[in-house]
């Protein structure tokens, strides 16, 4: 199987190829220094099917605030057990709201979303080493039905 995971973060680009930990770390890196405008990357497995429709039956969006040294992690698709959205609760964060941008929209997240960027580093190597698996060393909550 392959471990190549795509990446997405800038409207206008085609995807950033992921191999490896270190091709991670590389991203993240040049996602930190971009604008917040590019704040949210969205990964997807080349090992994984896709469904009907020809889009893929998951996806992870790793979320970045470089300023505020902060980011956030979820998840949506099949996790082998059940089918849904997820993401990592971290601490409740000081914003009014919680919010990242991707591909020049803004998306509303959980307001105790909040995590290191360690952990978005962490959950976005696993997601490529376990071939767009739900990172498995987190505790997950639902997504909120409120959450846009």
């Amino acid at each position: 199987m392959s471990k190549t995971v795509e990446a997405y973060y800038r409207p206008s680009d085609g995807p950033t190829l992921l191999k490896n930990a270190d091709d991670v770390d590389a991203l993240i890196d040049t996602v930190l220094a971009e604008p917040f405008g590019n704040s949210v990357i969205a990964l997807y497995s080349a090992a994984r099917p896709l469904v009907a429709a020809g889009v893929p039956d998951h996806e992870l969006r790793v979320a970045l605030h470089a300023e505020a040294n902060v980011g956030g992690i979820r998840y949506a698709g099949d996790d082998g057990a059940q089918e849904g959205s997820w993401y990592v609760p971290g601490q409740v964060s000081s914003r009014e709201e919680v919010f990242y941008y991707y591909a020049g929209h803004d998306q509303g997240w959980p307001q105790d979303s909040e995590v290191t960027i360690e952990q978005v580093r962490r959950a976005a190597r696993e997601f490529v080493s376990g071939n767009g698996a739900r990172p498995g060393s987190f505790e997950w909550r639902a997504w909120p039905e409120a959450v846009s």
